[in-house]
This record gives structure tokens, C-alpha cells and sequence, in this order.
């Protein structure tokens, strides 16, 4: 999955969301909340920012035709789990209950 900032155009003027793609880039979500540069130090800050910038050379869209695509888009065909495994099955396979249990620590 792959994500990018866009610049969006709705009732209220513009605003900046982040949007969802697969790889191939084919829409998966998008962000109904505006997004607010961040960053733990100035420079992700700034960083955060330009990426921001970055969103404006590409065509604004709006949420109406975000929905739209994604309505038209094929249900995706549910992951096979039958094959998943429980943490106490691992546990247990990988003997780890004994050690842990041995482990006085």
C-alpha cells in the first residue's frame, strides 16, 4: 500500500487529505479528516510540509468523485486464514511453553 497527500476540493474550499493506493495504483481509501503537517522535530516538520507542497502538482480532487471510484471498484475477494495459526498453537509447536515456564526470570 501506497499513500500520498492530495489537495481536495469540497464545500468548505480546499484542503489537504491523504489518499490510499495498491501498489499498482488502483484507489483503496482516502482520509475523510484534512490532514495537519507533523513532525517530532522542525525538520520532519518541514519535510512534512513539503510534502504537502508536492500535492498541489497534482490534479485537486474532491471527495464526491473519490467515493464514486470506489464504489465502482470490484469487491476484494477475502484472505484465506484457514491456515492461520492461534499464539498458543506457536507456542506450543515451537515448545516455548516449557522454556518459558522452566525460565525462573
Amino acid at each position: 500500500m501506497l499513500w500520498t497527500y492530495r489537495v481536495f476540493h469540497d464545500k468548505d474550499g480546499y484542503c489537504i487529505r491523504v489518499v490510499y493506493y495498491e501498489r499498482d495504483g488502483t484507489l483503496i481509501s482516502y482520509q475523510k479528516e484534512p490532514a495537519m503537517p507533523t513532525g517530532a522535530t522542525a525538520e520532519e516538520l518541514l519535510q512534512d510540509i513539503a510534502a504537502f507542497k508536492q500535492a498541489f502538482e497534482l490534479p485537486i480532487l474532491t471527495m464526491e468523485e473519490l467515493d464514486i471510484e470506489l464504489a465502482t471498484l470490484p469487491p476484494k475477494p477475502k484472505k484465506d486464514r484457514s491456515q492461520n495459526k492461534t499464539l498458543d498453537q506457536v507456542m506450543t509447536e515451537l515448545d516455548l511453553e516449557s522454556a518459558v515456564s522452566s525460565n525462573p526470570d
